[in-house]
């Protein structure tokens, strides 16, 4: 066991270590165009990825870079304007939230440290989107200038600033939760309820949750609706064939900020991550020998140590990421991809080990007034074993799901092939992989929880969730590989650059896009294994274990169901309408409008249409946040706890079987879409391409192939039940 000061020292060093590693890199590189030199400089790099024989009979080697550079510079200027737009909302919806809804849900007493550590999440969500978004932009402009250099310097440096990115957000959360730990324990000193402890703790990943959700929904819905608008006009014809000549500068832009923006993984990791450093103290508050222990932090903070030290072993992992030479791409990429994930098991496996010197040997977890949910004795080596089921099920998922989506193996391309036959039966295919395919993700993590819980009860389940995240990092820059390399694929066509530039940024993207999968199989798996934590915490505050299935508790379990698909029904809804108004709406800046003054392109797209549409996702987001936060609020005081635990119960049911399906059927679409577009026999048959963009348009709008379906609302309902939990304490 670690006392509480070494637990400050470990923490905190390399927590600020992490923060550090990632701002030596961003501060050190030119990341922005914030200034007339940082233009010109670009100006100057992209002249010199230009074949003369290459380029078109208007000879446009002069002209191209600087207009490359003024698109790339308008697509900041319009990050920016969202960022903004979001963080109006954020403060907004924040507040709101606070005043009314916390005010009054939160237990006596509670109020105030619920207020700070609601407040503290905020503020590390706005750091962290901020964050995101300029490293999104920085690697972009840099891809064809690495890529002209070598497949080496293009994987390091994607990679390489994805895999930073994730220990500077996990560095910044772990180091912040410190924080709120010790001012919590401290707030509630003199509370006779434990629980109230837990309350004011959940306020952390509450704030990042809502404050996330703008920045994650309302992103993904405008970069979808504009993402599947533009598809339908450049991808019809011929995959890339005329992007650089035939389209308006309106709808150009449009494609590449769609793109970027329309992939957020890293903020669903993001969530993640905030549940995981805050869980241990809500759940644990269970245990007499934890929540009244003199070395209180050295015990929470163990299981840390544990993450810690798993995410020191993927840095040194990272600098092997090149490690494999092969004269092929596709084979490079491939083969350094999965070295990269094999070594890191390998090492979690080892590391899961130190938690029988992290967490105490054996402790008391429960109540003993309540004998049904009350285990005598759990012990530091059942919760390495859960640990161990951890690794061992996400490593399970990770191969099952690559092989149901990659291009490179038959199940999508067969889904390819087929399109030959019929329009519609590639979609058709898909849905049926993705419906039958989901039992087995849904098998294997009701089981880990079910050989987890009996081990060590919740205790189990926070070891479970340990080990299955563990890879979490080196997931996080592989899935930027994938999502980069090919946004600067399009700009490398949009530009015109060498075909050497080209072809060798095509090989990488035709490798890394079959990988994506994995961090977005691995985010869901762990917010359903968060979300039964907190209905267990939830159970465990309620006094009750067995739910009796009354009229009362039915309604709850209905209500869930129906919440959980009008909260997709609605994020489809706002996606249609954004494509619909982006292709035939006149009151708005129309993306066919052809070849307009591009003076009044970028003012209009900078500072007026992304701005505007987002605004108008962020609408339906915030209808999204207050029917769930009315459906538990009115589940809970009319019908009592009993019913507002039935609700949470069936919306993670639901929201996971979604979460699971939409995740093969949307990525084996587009998977199929990426293998027919790439394949240049394949390309002439216009018939074919269409009816996989068809496909393709389908998953990225219905099933939201980039990312998970649903993780915010599922999450924000399973933690607004566990905060009002005292407020719904009755039954009749």
């Amino acid at each position: 066991m670690f006392t509480d000061l070494s637990v400050y020292l470990i923490v905190s060093i390399f927590c600020v270590l992490a923060i550090a590693l990632f701002l030596l890199g961003f501060l050190g590189t030119n990341f922005s165009i914030k200034q007339e030199e940082d233009y010109q400089n670009l100006i100057l790099d992209y002249g010199n990825l230009y074949d003369e024989q290459e380029i078109d009979e208007q000879n446009w080697k002069q002209e191209l870079p600087a207009y490359m550079a003024t698109y790339l510079q308008t697509i900041e200027i319009s990050f920016k304007e969202l960022y903004l737009n979001q963080l109006i909302i954020t403060i907004i919806t924040s507040a709101g939230f606070l005043l009314i809804i916390a005010s009054w849900l939160t237990p006596s007493g509670t109020f105030w440290g619920f207020f700070i550590s609601f407040l503290w999440g905020t503020i590390i969500t706005c750091i962290i989107a901020y964050m995101i978004i300029a490293v999104k932009i920085g690697t972009l402009l840099k891809i064809p200038i690495k890529a002209n250099i070598g497949k080496e310097d293009v994987l390091k440096w994607i990679y390489g600033n994805g895999f930073f990115s994730a220990l500077f957000i996990g560095g910044i959360i772990t180091l912040n939760s410190l924080f709120i730990v010790l001012i919590m324990k401290a707030m509630s000193v003199q509370s006779t309820k434990p629980e109230n402890y837990a309350i004011m703790v959940s306020g952390f990943p509450l704030g990042m949750l809502i404050s996330g959700i703008y920045f994650r929904e309302g992103m993904s819905v405008t970069g979808r609706g504009i993402q599947a608008a533009c598809d339908l006009m450049i991808k019809k014809e011929q995959y890339f064939g005329d992007i650089g000549n035939n389209l308006s500068y309106t709808t150009k832009i449009a494609a590449g900020m769609s793109s970027l923006i329309a992939e957020v993984n890293f903020f669903d990791s993001m969530l993640v991550l905030s549940l995981f450093v805050s869980m241990p103290s809500i759940v644990l508050v269970n245990s007499v020998d934890y929540h009244y222990s003199d070395n209180f932090i050295g015990k929470i903070f163990g299981i840390q140590l544990v993450f810690i030290l798993s995410w020191i072993g993927q840095l040194l992992i990272s600098f092997l990421s090149h490690i494999l030479k092969n004269d092929d791409a596709v084979a490079f990429t491939a083969n350094n991809v999965r070295c990269q994930i094999l070594m890191s098991i390998f090492l979690s496996l080892c590391f899961v080990i130190f938690s029988l010197l992290s967490i105490p040997k054996e402790f008391e977890f429960g109540d003993k007034d309540h004998s049904q949910i009350y285990r005598e004795k759990v012990f530091n080596r059942d919760f390495m074993g859960c640990g161990f089921i951890g690794i061992v099920i996400s490593a399970i998922l990770i191969i099952y799901y690559e092989y149901l989506t990659s291009h490179g193996y038959s199940v999508a391309q067969k889904v390819a092939f087929i399109s030959y036959k019929a329009p519609t039966l590639n979609i058709i295919q898909a849905y049926s992989i993705g419906n039958i395919g989901q039992i087995v993700p849904a098998l294997l993590i009701a089981l880990s929880l079910f050989i987890s819980y009996k081990l060590a009860s919740l205790v189990g389940i926070l070891g479970l969730f340990l080990g299955y995240i563990l890879n979490i990092y080196i997931l996080m820059g592989i899935s930027m590989l994938g999502t980069l390399s090919g946004d600067g694929l399009k700009l490398s066509f949009l530009a015109q650059f060498a075909n050497n530039i080209k072809d060798r940024l095509h090989s990488i993207t035709w490798a890394a896009k079959n990988y994506i999968v994995w961090l977005k199989i691995t985010n869901a798996g762990a917010l359903i294994i968060a979300a039964i934590l907190i209905i267990g915490t939830a159970i465990f505050f309620s006094k009750t274990f067995i739910l009796l299935l009354n009229g009362y508790n039915l309604f709850g379990f209905l209500i869930g169901f129906g919440l959980a698909y009008y909260n997709k029904g609605l994020t489809i809804f706002i996606v249609k309408t954004i494509c619909e108004e982006a292709l035939y709406d006149e009151k708005s800046f129309q993306l066919r409008k052809n070849k307009p003054d591009e003076e009044i392109a970028l003012e209009n797209f900078s500072y007026t249409y992304f701005p505007l549409k987002n605004r108008q996702g962020n609408y339906y987001v915030l209808v999204n946040l207050l029917s769930c936060t009315i459906a538990v609020l009115f589940t809970g005081i009319i019908f009592g706890h009993g019913a507002s635990i039935s609700l949470a119960i069936s919306n993670l049911f639901i929201n996971a079987i979604m979460m699971f399906q939409s995740i093969l059927t949307g990525t084996v679409l587009k998977n199929a879409f990426i293998y027919n577009s790439y394949d240049q026999q394949q390309q002439e048959t216009s018939q074919v391409l269409s009816v996989n963009l068809y496909g393709d348009i389908q998953g990225q709008t219905i099933e939201e192939s980039q990312n998970i379906q649903n993780p915010y609302y599922m999450i924000y309902t399973m933690l607004i039940t566990l905060v009002g939990i005292e407020l719904f304490k009755h039954d009749y």
